[in-house]
């Protein structure tokens, strides 16, 4: 009997987060090491990152992320559950520690992560091949991915 074929796919995420990562994780792509990428579409370098996905023709996925930087949905317009007085997300220990003490508004994630849904496809132009989540959040109780996910 034939055995099943296995595919391994190796993700490098965050990318879009600064130009000289992104400019690593390419070199790794093209070298045939890294298969897919995850995007971080509030990243410093979320855009050039999207140019450099479309040049090189790599499978892009959205690194959904709720811990670090500024949100990119109605959050940024104002206070959240999800940000500090600052505006900038808690942090990855800050998220955790609000989700366990039931400080995190759900319909606020479902906002911001829909609204990093929207931002990757005025980006990519399309769909993400697949969706995780920066700094694990998506494995968090309340830091779940939509349904759309």
């Amino acid at each position: 009997m034939a055995r099943p074929r296995v595919r391994l796919v190796v993700t490098a995420d965050d990318f879009g987060y600064c130009p000289r990562r992104d400019e690593g994780i390419v070199e790794a792509f093209l070298a045939g090491a890294v298969t897919s990428v995850s995007l971080l579409v509030n990243g410093a370098a979320a855009e050039s990152a999207a140019e450099l996905a479309g040049r090189y023709q790599i499978p892009t996925g959205l690194h959904a992320n709720l811990s670090e930087g500024r949100p990119v949905g109605p959050a940024c317009h104002g206070a959240s559950t999800l940000l500090s007085p600052e505006g900038f997300f808690l942090g990855k220990m800050g998220f955790r520690e609000a989700v366990a003490a039931g400080d995190v508004a759900l319909p606020q994630v479902r906002e911001e992560l829909e609204a990093q849904l929207i931002r990757f496809r005025e980006l990519l132009g399309g769909d993400p091949t697949h969706v995780d989540g920066h700094q694990h959040v998506h494995v968090l109780p309340g830091g779940r991915m939509p349904s759309w996910a």
